[in-house]
């Protein structure tokens, strides 16, 4: 091919001007291929007439090339191209244009000879070593085309290889995205199918539940439950759930599953695979496996099906119209069915756990009632016989009669003890003992505790000490007959074990150093100098109807409930029981309870919240809220984020106690959510650590306990540790907001001098 003596192909410079004008200005704001597409038709090519002028991208399997969009039939260009593997190559190494003249015999002439154009320039579209494509232009004559104009073309070719990069960019993130947004779709659409397992009030409230879900992920206008029954040696499909425009009455039948004859929902029971039926592969689908529709025929028809522990069945979706379901769809479908499954099994656990606690609580009522009645009949008579007796010793009786009478009343006493003890002991196994909290006076309650015993004490010669550290406070809040029972049994156990020597009881005070907090940590130490207990039965002492072999007088013998009667109530405060013990030496038991000072007259100031960005207040809570989520589990995690982020609220996360210690500093957070159960450092660790450095800064931060403990007496405890709000697991938005919004309102009412009694 020769060129050289050929006419050179140029344009003029003022439309060369413009079309570098129109692309420095017009390809900022294209946003779309289409947009591209026409933008260069409208606004560049025209400017290189008499050329035809278009670009050509590779198609998805990269064999041919075509343009973006077709556009009115032009008789002076290709309508494709080759991939050109041969040029490709040469191109990423040296992306020079390619001129061609006709007739010519190589690759591209069948391409290129139906444009009847004598002249052809391929200019490679490429970005670095991208190829995008190709920029076709071809001439009616035969002429070269001059270096300045290659020059134009190769920077035209350049400026669309970028805004295709970009545009490739733009439509990457799109898809990105889009997955995002539905992947946070169905997440929200399985936390709700799980979340209303447990709070659907009624089967058929679930049932509905579910199908408004899945309508909210597929069409799904006509939707179907099937479950599977198994009932006098045969198989059913039972249909409890079918919402239908066509095929309503098919809601609460039933139909027999015949493998030889097989519905399109037996099909998925005895497949257990998802089915999915379209226009172009019903007939085919139904006839190959033998199926057959009852009802009317749909255009189209998806099912998956689920299987559980309790529950089998499948879920449908059916289109009379030109929804078409895809195999996405059925990739869905499949996910959602076995959610669908679990939140059905669970449900059915959920009524069964409801049923069985609904017998477990006639059963105690009965209980209770027989415990109360009980009681009073054998209390009286006992009353009676131990009145009448003492009656009977203060008057004038023989040496020997008078002997028999304190025998009797020894043993109706020991009777009584044992009628209280298993009657208390009965009360604890049923869950009917209660603490009764109301104030009382410690010292008070420990001196009358210890007057009782010391008759006891006295008539063995053994000396009762008692030592109450001066600085506890002395006026609480606590039950004083619960912690009088504890020291009646334990000290009692001291003196009936100890023949000389002495029961020392201690009382100290262990608070942490938390000036925040009116919580008191009592430490009570009953020291005795009997006989102890051996090594071997250290581990009954607190079982059940333990006696220990200490002793041979069946003077000392008891029921074995005392000290585990004890133990229970210890735990029901909230504290813990030890014993130690050495043969000959003595016996010392330890416990603990957690009670509160008695408010006083007058009021006390909130410590400040820490300073942050923003002022808070019920006009305002809506604001970007900067909030540090406590939580070692990474799906609570992920579903407390997505929660408080769909606030509009900020969320920094922590794995442990010690994490969320580390990243607390005054300022940072307008509040902490804090779960308790967790790994290195548990939540009360973690607040009692954030309210001991607090108090150095003179701030506060509120802290509110989100866990999953939520059984009487852990709100209480988890406001003791020095939290301000307490929100159970599982939670529900309406009860986060109002809980941050109530204790946010609260912590700055008080700190501005509202005040709160103490």
């Amino acid at each position: 091919m020769d060129l050289e003596n050929q006419p050179a192909y140029t344009i003029p410079a003022s439309d060369a001007l413009e079309l570098i004008r129109n692309l420095s200005v017009g390809q900022r704001s294209i946003v779309g291929l289409p947009h591209l597409w026409a933008f260069l038709h409208h606004q560049v090519f025209p400017l290189l007439k008499p050329l035809a002028v278009e670009i050509y991208l590779p198609t998805a399997g990269g064999s041919e090339l075509l343009p973006p969009q077709s556009g009115p039939a032009a008789t002076n260009l290709p309508k494709s191209l080759p991939g050109l593997a041969e040029h490709l190559t040469h191109w990423k190494q040296k992306p020079t244009p390619l001129q061609l003249q006709s007739p010519e015999n190589n690759a591209l002439t069948p391409f290129l000879a139906p444009t009847a154009n004598q002249s052809h320039l391929l200019v490679p579209v490429m970005d670095e070593e991208n190829f995008h494509g190709l920029l076709y232009l071809g001439g009616p004559t035969k002429h070269s085309f001059s270096s300045d104009f290659l020059t134009l073309i190769e920077a035209l070719a350049a400026v669309i290889g970028s805004r295709l990069k970009s545009l490739n960019s733009i439509l990457g993130l799109q898809e990105s995205l889009q997955a995002l947004e539905y992947s946070e779709h169905l997440r929200t659409a399985l936390y709700k199918i799980s979340e209303q397992s447990h709070h659907a009030e009624n089967i058929t409230d679930l049932y509905s539940m579910l199908h408004r879900t899945v309508g909210h992920l597929i069409p799904a206008k006509n939707f179907f439950i099937a479950l599977i029954e198994q009932r006098d040696k045969e198989t059913y499909i039972h249909f409890p759930y079918y919402i239908d425009e066509f095929d309503g009455h098919f809601q609460g039948t039933e139909i027999t599953l015949n493998r030889e004859n097989q519905t399109l929902t037996g099909y998925l029971m005895t497949t257990r695979k998802p089915l999915l039926l379209t226009p172009d592969n019903f007939v085919s689908t139904c006839r190959e496996h033998g199926l057959h529709c009852v009802g009317t025929r749909p255009h189209s028809w998806l099912g998956a099906p689920f299987y559980t522990d309790h529950v089998a069945g499948a879920v449908a979706v059916q289109s009379y119209n030109q929804v078409v379901y895809t195999e996405k769809d059925k990739l869905l479908m499949a996910f959602v069915a076995s959610h669908i499954g679990g939140a059905l099994n669970r449900k059915h656990a959920v009524d069964a756990l409801q049923k069985a606690k609904e017998r477990a609580e006639l059963a105690e009522r009965k209980k209770s009632m027989f415990l109360a009645n009980m009681s009073h009949e054998i209390r009286t008579p006992m009353n009676g016989i131990l009145g009448l007796t003492d009656l009977v010793l203060k008057s004038e009786l023989s040496q020997r009669q008078r002997s028999y009478l304190e025998m009797v009343h020894s043993s109706a006493d020991r009777l009584l003890k044992l009628i209280n003890d298993i009657l208390d002991f009965s009360k604890i196994e049923a869950g009917r003992l209660e603490l009764d909290i109301a104030p009382f006076s410690l010292r008070e309650t420990v001196s009358q505790t210890m007057q009782i015993l010391a008759i006891s004490a006295a008539k063995k010669n053994v000396d009762l000490v008692v030592d109450c550290a001066r600085q506890i406070p002395d006026q609480l809040l606590g039950d004083a007959d619960k912690l009088s029972r504890v020291l009646i049994n334990l000290v009692g156990n001291g003196i009936k074990f100890t023949d000389q020597g002495s029961v020392t009881v201690t009382v100290s005070d262990r608070r942490p150093p938390a000036p925040l907090t009116s919580l008191v940590d009592l430490h009570f130490q009953i020291k005795d100098t009997g006989i102890g207990i051996p090594e071997n039965q250290i581990k009954k002492v607190f079982n059940t109807f333990s006696q220990l072999s200490t002793t041979r007088d069946s003077n000392n013998r008891g029921t074995g409930l005392g000290l585990v009667i004890a133990a229970e109530l210890v735990e029901m405060m909230d504290g813990k029981i030890s014993v130690e013990s050495v043969p000959g030496t003595g016996t010392t038991f330890r416990f603990n309870v957690c009670l509160r000072q008695t408010p006083q007259e007058g009021t006390v100031q909130h410590p400040p919240p820490c300073q942050t960005s923003r002022r808070i207040d019920r006009d305002t809570l809506s604001g970007p809220l900067h909030i540090l989520l406590v939580e070692d589990e990474y799906i609570n995690q992920t579903l407390a984020v997505s929660l408080l982020e769909r606030e509009g609220w900020q969320v920094a996360i922590a794995g442990d106690g010690q994490e969320a210690l580390q990243k607390h500093q005054p300022g940072q957070f307008d509040l902490i959510l804090m779960d308790i159960q967790m790994p290195n450092m548990d939540g009360y660790a973690a607040t009692q650590a954030i309210r001991s450095k607090e108090a150095e800064s003179g701030c506060h931060t509120p802290i509110i306990a989100m866990t999953a403990y939520a059984i009487k007496g852990d709100r209480e405890k988890c406001l003791a540790a020095g939290m301000d709000g307490y929100i159970s697991k599982p939670v529900n938005p309406e009860q986060v907001r109002r809980e941050i919004e109530s204790v946010l309102v609260e912590v700055h009412r008080l700190s501005e001098g509202g005040g709160k009694p103490v």
